[in-house]
């Protein structure tokens, strides 16, 4: 159960990470704004949208402002960015400046007990509630290892599936929010998760640059598997997940690392690559409540494929999926 899990939530990643196929483009104004947190705070987002301005796609370009040009590398949101993203956002589904307003103090109030839940977790509070019992378990395994590498590793990718989890399960930290409040949650969310992305990936190629990988005969299977997942969310430096693939490759067959994480590996850099995936693991929501994978290599065997690494069958996966779908508008 916990490695289906595992794997649902990297197969979820891409979903999140979908972007629009063109290349939107911001009012100069709105350019502006992307360059002061403060003024973009301000802005009165209800007169814009009451001007009849596509709100979506204005906020589809602030986040297409952190894509990769050709030569450039992928980036998190800034603050002023971030400002202007929750804005547009929150206005699409605000009635009114109250609502708006309304929304936004229920979305600070929520952001501030997210922090303080963070910060309780990290000291040694425990959750017994899923989804964050498993993080409370991970910082308790981080604490208790002798080996200062494997504390860290362990802390660090804690706090990696911490925040991915949050977006599932924060509502019992935070209560019910709004379409509008819970947009920005999301949008905070999604940098925090940026940035520690960021800095795992930026940790964890120093550390395997100097130790070597955290072999499961030396470690066992939690290092490795979180060393994995560090690896798996490294998608702003998709030239270390090429090569951590191709070390990977030959310690799967030694039973040093995972073969099921191998494979998703393998998939995430296809797809990163602009590639069809082999596994099946990579996918987005196309309907309410329907999961499905990106392109595949050959789809009348991706089940055989699956099967080598210890994979469920698709089907079974993507039944699995369906339930992240709920929300899903199209």
């Amino acid at each position: 159960m916990f490695r289906f899990a595992m794997v649902a939530v990297a197969g979820l990643v891409m979903a999140f990470q979908a972007a629009p196929p063109e290349r939107p483009r911001l009012t100069s104004h709105l350019e502006a704004l992307t360059d002061d947190a403060s003024a973009a705070r301000t802005f009165d987002y209800i007169a814009l949208k009451a001007e009849g301005a596509d709100l979506g796609k204005l906020s589809d370009a602030v986040y297409m402002r952190t894509l990769p040009v050709p030569g450039g590398d992928r980036r998190c949101l800034t603050d002023a960015e971030a400002e202007v993203q929750m804005g547009l956002a929150a206005a699409i589904v605000a009635s009114d400046a109250a609502t708006f307003e309304d929304d936004r103090a229920a979305a600070s109030d929520a952001w501030g007990k997210w922090g303080l839940f963070v910060e309780g977790l990290a000291n040694g509070q425990v959750a017994t509630e899923p989804p964050f019992s498993y993080i409370s378990g991970r910082y308790a395994e981080a604490a208790a290892a002798a080996d200062p590498r494997v504390r860290e590793l362990l802390a660090r990718s804690g706090k990696d599936q911490l925040i991915r989890r949050a977006f599932e399960g924060g509502a019992q930290i935070w209560g019910e929010l709004s379409a509008g409040a819970k947009g920005r949650i999301d949008t905070l969310l999604s940098r925090q998760m940026c940035e520690t992305d960021g800095e795992n990936t930026a940790w964890l190629k120093a550390d395997l640059a100097a130790n070597g990988w955290y072999r499961i005969s030396v470690f066992g299977d939690v290092p490795s598997r979180a060393a994995w997942l560090m690896i798996q969310h490294a998608d702003r430096d998709p030239g270390f997940q090429q090569q951590m693939l191709a070390l990977l490759q030959p310690l799967a067959l030694e039973k040093e690392v995972e073969p099921w994480d191998v494979a998703l590996l393998y998939d995430r850099v296809a797809m990163n690559a602009g590639r069809p995936q082999r596994y099946g693991s990579q996918g987005r929501c196309v309907a309410r409540n329907v999961w499905g994978p990106q392109p595949l290599e050959d789809e009348a065997r991706v089940d055989e494929y699956r099967a080598s690494v210890e994979l469920p069958p698709l089907a079974e996966y993507a039944a699995h999926m369906n339930r992240y779908c709920a929300d899903f508008e199209g």
